[in-house]
């Protein structure tokens, strides 16, 4: 339960300098709130985390959705895996079509 009983919760790096335990139980409980109905908008760099929270993904790189879609989706997209695990010239790999 919540004080304020937002519809809609927006976290920032919830998992950045946190310990696995803690990182296992902030998932949880974030699952538990979803499932009654609460929306959550999290921005984190902790993918494993993400991918393993998350329904729906939009990958933003230099200020402009470069993907949305499943974990599986992103996790395999060649956008994402050259904007983040490099892949070629850095002038290329950061534009976006």
């Amino acid at each position: 339960m919540l004080v304020a009983d937002p519809d809609v919760i927006l976290l920032d790096e919830p998992a950045g300098g946190v310990n696995l335990t803690l990182i296992n139980t902030i998932a949880e409980k974030i699952k538990t709130l979803n499932e009654s109905g609460k929306t959550f908008l999290i921005v984190e760099h902790n993918m494993e985390f993400v991918m393993g929270l998350c329904a729906s993904v939009t990958v933003m790189h230099q200020g402009s959705a470069l993907i949305s879609g499943t974990p599986a989706d992103v996790r395999s997209n060649a956008l994402v895996l050259d904007a983040y695990l490099g892949g070629g010239d850095d002038d290329e790999s950061s534009e976006v079509a």
